[in-house]
């Protein structure tokens, strides 16, 4: 049944008085190019002023999503009569069928006979728990609707909506939404316009990873269906809450969002041809790019180019969650900015550009800091020809009490390595790291390789110590690093590591680490220090005076954990030593505490002739301990009756130092040596 009909039977109404009721059948026809089934017309005389039109059909088909419609009924009872418009001011439409199921909506209606338009209007239509209004046009060129829904909830959307999609179920929680949209043809394919406002949406999932807080965000997406592909627009814009999805926390309060896209779809393929993120006061980033849907995963491919990547915001919303497992970058005060590039195929980065302007790092527990970070960063896939070099500079910087000046760095970062290009130096304190040659490699799995050859410039050791909350050392520290190797999890240094400090020279060899970065490291070594200064050594600790040498060998040495579980050590006066050689009262006291009876010889020194003297001449000293497991087999420099001389006296008064115990426990081993509760010694 068509509008001509329709026109008839209201221009019969006024003439109709001897007739109650006219009623039009037709089998099937066509209403702007939507089939209609069953339809019929009937138009009531009711009185001399009032009539009433009714509307019915069997079934009609729309698109999607409203599909096929049954039990169509339109009842007019205000009628209108002005040619050449026809329609009605007051009606009611019902119906089965359509994302609602059912419906009862209060419409209007009217039609141009010259024009062929016409348009309708409808509200009370009951959806997702709340109501909508709609209006809309009709003409032999094509239909448009336009549809408002009053503020509804999460929860209701979600039910309404489950027929076409579902969030996962473990998604709970609740907010405001309301929903406008509008949809038409006129013969170049379907345009649908659609526009979701959230307002106080807070969710979560069931462990946390996704959660909303307070979101207030507006959505639009538009699409057009042509023959062969679909055009798609989408806009959104956050302006206050909080959105997790880990490990990225946004928070549209201090840093609006808006995400700007448009893109076509052809078959399984979204062609991305433009894309726009940005958040105020922090992120800028824009590209082109596309999605291939075939497969069980997404395929992406694309080119972003990033503008802006703001400090401290950016620390806060992109990076703090993925650092909170690492001790030093966890907890960071930042400024400053990146820029970059990346380019991605197939799910793979092939390029990665980012540029450090004015960048600050500064841990919260003084861990680690980097001032006025500048340069380049470059990275390829490994493998690429002529692949660009890195350039790090900065103004400062230091990590774990370490402090240092200016530096820049120039390396090759590739697939999973990483490769200083040029000599360089690293400032610490007074001194430097002078880096000959820094090579990592499987950085992206569990068997990192890593390979190093340089040297430790002069640093002066009260610097080191006071950073390192250690008893002030004098001199300086220096080294030679031939060569560190990192394969197989095991750490082995190549040759040998020397550094002169004390006084003397210091030389370890074969050194090697397993398990270097993990919870229970093991350390194995053998050292050799001579021509130690005993003065500057005794005067590092609370131990009291001695001066002379000292030679040193700590050979087998075991750590687990970084604790000692073996070793063969010796201490002692070196053979010639002409070097003048004088004990205090105090260091005779400290080293009778190791080989045992200490209260006797601070006895002895505070009574007859010894208490008048402050220091004593020595011949020679020094002790071995011999460790296996927690107990050290424990001996001096020669035997001395059922003991051992741990210090042999010289000139008068004389003092000898005898230890007497054999076998010792590691832990009161160290205990007595800050200690007077341990064992026998004899003074003479």
């Amino acid at each position: 049944m068509g509008v001509p009909a329709i026109s008839l039977f209201l221009l019969l109404a006024p003439a109709a008085h001897a007739i109650d009721a006219i009623v039009l059948e037709v089998g099937e026809l066509r209403v702007a190019g939507i089939p209609v089934e069953g339809a019929s017309a009937r138009l009531d005389l009711l009185s001399d002023k009032a009539t009433r039109v009714t509307l019915t059909a069997r079934a009609a088909t729309l698109p999607d999503p409203v599909n096929q419609l049954s039990d169509l009924a339109f009842v007019c009872t205000s009628p209108v009569i002005a040619d050449p418009r026809f329609g009605c001011d007051a009606g009611r439409f019902t119906g089965r069928g359509g994302p609602t199921g059912a419906f009862d909506v209060s419409m209007t209606a009217l039609v141009n006979l010259e024009t062929g338009i016409t348009t309708f209007g409808g509200s009370g239509l009951k959806l997702a728990g709340t109501t909508a209004a709609f209006d809309g046009t009709l003409d032999d060129k094509g239909w448009q609707v336009k549809g408002r829904t009053g503020t509804t909830t999460v929860v209701a959307l979600r039910k309404f909506a489950a027929p076409w999609f579902e969030l996962p179920k473990d998604i709970t929680g609740d907010g405001k939404v309301t929903l406008e949209g509008s949809a038409a043809d006129a013969g170049k394919g379907t345009l649908v316009d659609a526009t979701m406002d959230l307002d106080g949406v807070s969710l979560t999932n069931e462990a946390s990873t996704i959660v909303t807080d307070g979101l207030a965000a507006v959505a639009r997406v538009r699409a057009r269906f042509g023959e062969t592909s679909t055009a798609l627009d989408v806009d959104v814009s956050g302006r206050q809450g909080q959105v997790l999805v880990n490990p990225v926390l946004l928070d549209f309060g201090k840093n609006p969002m808006t995400l700007v896209s448009h893109a076509t779809m052809k078959g399984d393929v979204v062609a991305i041809e433009s894309l726009r993120f940005t958040q105020t006061d922090l992120i800028e980033l824009t590209g082109t790019g596309s999605v291939n849907l075939a497969g069980e995963l997404p395929v992406v491919s694309g080119d972003f180019q990033l503008a802006k990547f703001q400090f401290p915001a950016a620390y806060t919303s992109y990076m703090q969650i993925t650092l909170a497992t690492t001790s030093v970058l966890s907890d960071l005060r930042t400024s400053g900015s990146l820029s970059g590039t990346l380019a991605v195929r197939e799910n793979g980065i092939t390029a990665l550009h980012l540029a450090p302007r004015a960048l600050e790092l500064h841990d919260n527990k003084d861990r680690l800091h980097l001032s006025e970070v500048n340069g380049e960063v470059n990275w390829t896939p490994a493998g690429i020809a002529n692949a660009p070099t890195s350039k790090l500079s900065w103004s400062k910087g230091g990590a774990y009490g370490l402090s240092g000046g200016a530096a820049t760095i120039e390396f090759l970062a590739q697939g999973a390595g990483f490769r200083v290009t040029k000599p360089t130096k690293l400032p610490v304190f007074d001194g430097a790291l002078a880096i000959d040659t820094l090579s990592l490699g499987n950085l992206d799995g569990d068997n990192m390789e890593v390979a190093f050859k340089g040297k430790v410039e002069p640093i002066s050791m009260p610097l080191l110590t006071k950073a390192f909350g250690w008893p002030e050392f004098s001199g300086t520290l220096a080294a030679s690093v031939p060569g560190v190797t990192l394969k197989d999890n095991v750490l082995t240094f190549q040759g040998n590591v020397e550094s002169e400090v004390f006084g003397g020279h210091i030389v370890g060899s074969n050194i090697r680490m397993q398990d270097p970065l993990g919870r229970f490291p093991q350390f194995f070594a053998d050292v050799r220090a001579r021509d130690l200064d005993l003065g500057l050594l005794t005067q590092t600790f609370e131990v009291g005076s001695i001066t002379g040498k000292l030679e040193v060998d700590v050979l087998g040495l075991e750590l687990f954990a970084w604790s000692p579980t073996a070793f063969n050590a010796r201490l002692a006066t070196p053979k010639g030593d002409k070097s003048r050689h004088r004990i205090s009262a105090k260091a005779v006291s400290s080293l009778s505490n190791v080989g045992g009876g200490g209260g006797g010889v601070v006895q002895a020194l505070q009574s007859g002739v010894l208490r008048f003297f402050d220091e004593y001449s020595y011949d020679k000293l020094g002790i071995t301990c011999k460790l296996v497991g927690d107990v050290c087999e424990m001996s001096g420099i020669e035997p001395a009756g059922v003991g051992y001389y741990i210090v042999k006296g010289a000139g008068l008064p004389r003092i000898d130092i005898i230890g007497s115990q054999g076998r010792v426990n590691w832990n009161q081993l160290l205990s007595s040596i800050s200690t007077t509760e341990f064992g026998n010694a004899t003074t003479q």
